[in-house]
């Protein structure tokens, strides 16, 4: 922030020369912003145009990552829809009808039939 801050002038004097030593002390830390800002230091001109495109593009991201699917604890999200229909044909292939729920008590995955 104090990089951002520096580089554009807002509530600080601009002052290009700090704003690159704050992005480098954060990119050392691994913040992968200010590293886009260290690569690019020689085209940050206008800065306000630069910080309007990634600022844009991190918010994307973060709508990206807030509206996509929930992650269940197998890192596999399936619709009752669907899984109804894969119950029932594990049914039709001989399976009890509770594979399914024995499985995630034990904390294991039935892949048998699948």
């Amino acid at each position: 922030m104090l990089g951002k801050l520096y580089l554009t002038g807002q509530g600080v004097t601009h002052d290009q020369t700090r704003a690159m030593a704050w992005f480098s002390r954060s990119a050392a830390q691994g913040n992968q912003y200010a590293q886009f800002f260290l690569e690019r230091q020689n085209d940050l001109r206008p800065p306000s145009v630069m910080l309007a495109v990634t600022q844009l593009l991190y918010h994307m991201s973060r709508i990206f990552q807030d509206h996509s699917l929930p992650q269940s604890s197998t890192g596999l999200q399936v619709d009752s829809k669907l899984r109804r229909k894969i119950q029932a044909k594990k049914i039709a292939m001989g399976h009890k009808p509770d594979d399914h729920e024995e499985a995630q008590s034990q904390g294991g995955m039935v892949m048998g039939g699948i």
